[in-house]
C-alpha cells in the first residue's frame, strides 16, 4: 500500500509590512490623560488574513481637565492623579510614577 500525501505551500501567505511612526497623529482628548492617539501603523498584504493588530497606540493628554468634564469627575482620568512637576507646574501622572513618602519614625 502506498500512501501519498501533497501538501500545498503557498509562497503567497498574508504578511504584516514593517511598522511606520505616526509622529504627528492626534489625541482623542484634550487632558487628564483621557485619549489615545496611533503612534505606528502597519497593513497586511491581504485585508483581514494578518493576525495581530495593525495600529498601535498610546495615551495622551497630560493637561489636567477643567472641572466638571463631560463623564470625568476628577481633573485627571483614571489610573492618573494630580502630580507636580519640576518647574511647579502641575500635570496628570500615572499613580507608579508619584514618588513614595517616607514614613518619619
Amino acid at each position: 500500500l502506498l500512501l501519498i500525501v501533497a501538501v500545498a505551500v503557498r509562497g503567497d501567505d498574508p504578511t504584516w509590512s514593517a511598522w511606520t511612526e505616526t509622529p504627528n497623529s492626534a489625541c482623542s482628548d484634550n487632558c487628564g490623560y483621557c485619549g489615545v492617539r496611533v503612534t505606528s501603523t502597519r497593513t497586511c498584504s491581504e485585508l483581514g488574513k494578518c493576525s495581530g493588530i495593525a495600529q498601535r497606540y498610546e495615551e495622551c493628554g497630560p493637561a489636567m481637565c477643567k472641572f466638571p468634564k463631560k463623564l470625568v469627575f476628577n481633573t485627571c482620568c483614571a489610573g492618573y492623579v494630580k502630580g507636580l512637576l519640576p518647574g511647579g507646574t502641575f500635570e496628570c501622572t500615572a499613580k507608579a510614577l508619584l514618588p513614595v513618602k517616607t514614613r518619619l519614625a
